[in-house]
């Protein structure tokens, strides 16, 4: 069975883990080269899918897209009968990274740091009212709730707060809602501006979609408490970049986590502010890389996920094969 690489940073590592049956190929990203690869593809492992590659794909079966978004994915252009796996294993340092920046964000650590720096006290006792907050007893509101956001409740619930979130198809999650206190609808307004306006703490964790782009806007984050922070971990498009910057401006909020962008390098060396508008300029936000699910452990995770599902699929072809 063929397999192609779109994907080079995964080549090696599937590689290694793949059964003997599978045949693996590199593909460049883009030109003829990549449609020549593609022409006898059974299975692809590519974060992006084109009408233009599924016009050459006519053997393509498995699509494996490694990350967990699939934004880039033209669902419309998938062959009938081809699957859609997408990444997991990034979960576990996604939920650790969330759980790291709301401390950060309640007690004030990037604050307290930088003024101890230049001397001053801002917080704690010599400050006299310079109080911090706790995690403990508040409020959690996930937007999204797939593997990301359970295992986020798992640490909240250990933390001791209270969970609220919507999903687009909350049904299906009722039976792993566990401890969740609200679980709606995130075709439901009405649900949305719910989690939103009790939460102290307001994670994104959802896929971007047309459903959930500019999800998150000016209305919304007025309906945030005054010192709810956001902290978004899943694309930077669901929430709105100017109207977030004004909220965090103006200190309508109180504090922001941002590790995905509206801005990124063509080139992973390439120098680039990753926003149109300053968010380095205010001391309420916590600016990371992309990189809160690049572990070495999550990197492992994802290969060995991958590979299971392409050897589960080489198995049951040549099952029917043989049949």
């Amino acid at each position: 069975m063929l397999v192609v690489t779109v994907d080079f940073m995964w080549h090696d590592g599937l590689t290694a883990l793949l059964d003997p049956s599978c045949t693996v190929r590199a593909a460049p990203k883009e030109g003829a080269a990549r449609d020549e690869a593609l022409a006898g593809a059974e299975v692809m492992v590519s974060a992006l899918f084109t009408p233009a590659m599924a016009a050459v794909c006519k053997r393509l079966r498995l699509l494996v897209c490694p990350p967990a978004g699939t934004e880039r994915i033209d669902r419309t252009a998938l062959p009938n009968g081809v699957r859609l796996e997408n990444g997991t294993g990034h979960e576990i340092p996604m939920a650790e990274y969330v759980m790291g920046c709301c401390v950060a964000l309640r007690q004030h650590l990037l604050q307290g740091d930088a003024a101890l720096r230049r001397g001053r006290w801002m917080y704690g006792f010599q400050a006299g009212d310079g109080m911090q907050d706790e995690l403990y007893g508040s409020q959690f509101g996930l937007i999204g709730f797939g593997g990301i956001a359970r295992e986020i409740m798992a640490r909240a619930t250990a933390f001791g707060m209270t969970c609220s979130a919507v999903t687009m198809h909350p049904a299906a999650h009722r039976a792993r809602a566990g401890a969740v206190a609200f679980l709606g609808s995130l075709a439901r307004a009405e649900d949305v501006d719910r989690v939103v306006a009790s939460a102290d703490q307001l994670v994104i964790c959802c896929e971007l979609s047309p459903a959930t782009k500019g999800l998150i806007d000016a209305r919304r984050l007025r309906l945030m408490k005054p010192n709810a922070v956001l902290v978004n971990v899943a694309r930077g498009a669901i929430v709105v970049e100017a109207d977030l910057f004004e909220a965090l401006k103006e200190q309508r909020i109180g504090g922001a986590a941002l590790d995905v962008w509206y801005r990124y390098p063509p080139d992973p060396k390439d120098e680039c502010l990753p926003a149109d508008v300053p968010f380095w300029e205010l001391d309420n936000v916590i600016m990371t890389p992309h990189a809160s699910g690049w572990t070495e452990a999550a990197k492992r995770r994802r290969l060995e996920a991958m590979a299971h599902a392409i050897n589960e699929f080489a198995r049951g072809n040549n099952v029917e094969s043989a049949l």
